[in-house]
């Protein structure tokens, strides 16, 4: 069975659970008032903390686009995050970028 990027994504969200993470840093996925989707990945704590990733543009229509990288957060302040941007129907898309990057890890 083939999994889906959801099923993908959660899972990676349950390896990182220690009692600590998903308390303090953890996911959210938010709308844009553009329409489109955000979502932010607080990398502080996991193995992906000091990995690099290379910024990631696309952009095919008006609803079709992905924005990913990864940022120094102000809050809170010092923490890495994984950040993607998006249009409505590219929610799926933003989610595989970044399990291509997790999944993948630098040496």
């Amino acid at each position: 069975r083939i999994m889906s990027a959801l099923e993908r994504f959660q899972d990676w969200y349950l390896a990182q659970c220690d009692g600590k993470w998903e308390g303090d840093r953890g996911i959210t996925v938010g709308t844009l008032d553009g329409p489109g989707w955000r979502v932010s990945v607080d990398l502080t704590g996991t193995y992906l903390e000091n990995a690099g990733f290379e910024e990631f543009v696309v952009e095919r229509l008006e609803d079709d686009w992905v924005h990913a990288r990864v940022a120094e957060s102000t809050e809170p302040a010092g923490h890495r995050r994984f950040e993607a941007f998006c249009g409505p129907r590219s929610l799926t898309e933003a989610l595989e970028i970044f399990l291509g990057w997790a999944e993948s890890p630098e040496e």
